[in-house]
């Protein structure tokens, strides 16, 4: 048997199992980068959405809060004018959460009262549902995004790993043309020891299903 052949007996096996992972290593890497892509921007779709919500909510709640207001004042203006039927007209027409709201102050007895609210339209008494689904709304929305930020971390890696993986493949498939026997070692090292980096890597990535 020839002692150049016994001597690099496992170099032709090696650089088969090499190329055989890698090929298999670079369809896995591409799929999940591409799979983690999609729900990347899956994710940043449904938090632009949720914040579209959390601005409409808002400047809804906006509108109704200023029809609120003027209501109250009309109420206060028939009030100072002891035109008691027409403060009760106006205090009888406000909206559910104004007329919690003003139940509520009115139970302070704001005009015997000094430490009582100035408005029921402080925080403590006046709180509308909408700013509350806008404040729910924006949360959801900065919660999906940084799921989004996290997918699309995960799908750079998986391409990091597919780039590392490809030139495994390259020095797997190169060595063999080398004709100098330590050049040929030294390829085919460069190569497996880019593929246990990515397979290192790989491990601490996880898989979308």
């Amino acid at each position: 048997m020839d002692p150049q052949a016994k001597k690099h007996a496992l170099f032709e096996p090696l650089a088969l199992v090499l190329l055989s992972l890698a090929t298999v290593g670079t369809a896995w890497c591409s799929f999940q980068a591409a799979s983690w892509g999609g729900v990347s921007q899956r994710l940043t779709n449904m938090s632009a959405a949720a914040s579209r919500h959390a601005v409409t909510a808002e400047l809804k709640s906006t509108q109704i809060t200023t029809l609120d207001v003027l209501l109250f004042s009309q109420y206060m203006n028939a009030y100072a004018e002891s035109n008691h039927a027409l403060s009760r007209f106006y205090a009888e027409r406000f909206r559910g959460e104004a007329k919690q709201a003003f139940e509520a102050w009115i139970a302070t007895k704001p005009f015997e009262n000094t430490n009582a609210p100035p408005h029921p339209f402080t925080p403590a008494l006046y709180q509308p549902k909408l700013i509350a689904e806008a404040d729910a709304a924006e949360t959801e929305s900065q919660r999906l995004w940084q799921q989004a930020g996290e997918a699309g971390r995960n799908s750079r890696g998986y391409v990091l790993i597919t780039v590392v993986l490809a030139s495994a493949l390259f020095c797997g498939g190169t060595a063999a043309k080398f004709e100098g026997a330590w050049t040929r070692r030294i390829v085919l090292l460069l190569g497996l020891a880019a593929f246990l980096f990515a397979a290192v890597r790989l491990i601490m990535l996880p898989v979308q299903r």
